[in-house]
């Protein structure tokens, strides 16, 4: 019965550690580092994203998958999702690569803006997922573009 009660609670402290790392994520800055386009076809080209994500947290932050989008102008020109989840130790940075192919028929439509506009603005908005024993849980993330 006692050894029972501790594996019980040595499971649920555990348990406590795995969520709060999940939790931090919440925490963590994200920016986008560089993008490096290839394999130019007739109708689009794939270009990879490096993001990096830094950890301000005591503790390691987890992040399952990561959802954004790229707009131009308010033009969304893709969106794509990270493939794998990573582990940000505490207080340190992790860099992220993903890559997506992007239309060229998406370009034009950003550029008729541009040119319309007489400005190109660009953003990204994503949102964090991380997996707990309670279901997956999501929030909104602002990546900067330096």
């Amino acid at each position: 019965m006692r050894k029972t009660a501790c594996c019980l609670i040595a499971a649920f402290l555990v348990s406590c550690t795995g969520i709060k790392e999940r939790l931090a994520i919440k925490e963590c800055i994200f920016s986008l580092i560089s993008v490096t386009p290839y394999e130019f076809t007739f109708n689009s080209l794939k270009l990879d994203f490096e993001l990096k994500v830094d950890n301000p947290n005591s503790i390691d932050a987890v992040l399952d998958k990561l959802v954004y989008t790229f707009y131009a102008n308010e033009t969304d020109l893709f969106s794509g999702t990270t493939g794998r989840g990573i582990k940000i130790p505490a207080g340190k940075s992790k860099k992220l690569v993903t890559t997506m192919t992007l239309q060229y028929n998406k370009i034009g439509e950003a550029l008729i803006e541009a040119i319309r506009l007489g400005k190109a603005e660009y953003k990204i908005t994503a949102r964090a997922f991380t997996t707990t024993v309670i279901g997956e849980i999501s929030y909104p993330v602002e990546i900067s573009l330096q």
